[in-house]
């Protein structure tokens, strides 16, 4: 008996395994999963279609993979999507004070923002929550400090934001349900 269903294309296979390690980085929040190819490009091919909108913050090379996507640029605090070139700043840490945070009637309306940070060097983080047994210990660099005092203000769960830290290859995900404390 043959398939009817089409194979999926190169581009497909990887688009779909780094939407898996994306599932994955939230459902184990703190544990470093490893994407298919480096960079904010296939995660973005992978979650953004025209149903999204998104907000490109800095200079990253990704207009071309967006524009593909038949999504559509927003405003930050508009915008479904984030993709930050920098945390590293007190002034970048500052203008995602505006981020969507949903509302008790419809909390998946929050944002999610993607970053660059170096995993495994760095500030010293303990997670506990959803998805962790206990609590779990991470270093994550590159980050500005002021950065985690305003997500813990921002978060109020269910209402706030889902974060994804990526350095090269390498994915952590920190939904908004995860209780970040630094040392």
């Amino acid at each position: 008996m043959s398939s009817l269903s089409p194979l999926p294309s190169e581009a497909d296979a990887l688009s779909n395994a780094a939407f898996e390690e994306l599932m994955w980085a939230t459902s184990r929040p703190g544990l470093v999963r490893d994407l298919p190819s480096a960079g904010l490009e296939p995660l973005a091919k992978s979650l953004i279609d025209r149903e999204c909108s998104y907000h490109v913050m800095g200079s990253i090379p990704l207009d071309a993979a967006l524009a593909l996507t038949g999504s559509r640029p927003a405003p930050l605090a508009e915008a479904d999507y984030i993709f930050a070139s920098s945390l590293s700043a007190p002034e970048q840490v500052s203008a995602l004070n505006g981020l969507r945070k949903g509302s008790l009637a419809y909390p998946d309306a929050a944002a999610t923002l993607f970053a660059p940070a170096h995993i495994g060097s760095g500030q010293a983080l303990k997670l506990s929550g959803p998805g962790i047994n206990g609590s779990i210990t991470i270093e994550i660099g590159n980050v500005d400090p002021s950065f985690w005092s305003m997500r813990e203000k921002a978060i109020r769960y269910p209402l706030g934001w889902d974060l994804y830290l990526i350095d090269a290859a390498a994915l952590i995900g920190i939904p908004r349900s995860t209780k970040v404390e630094v040392f």
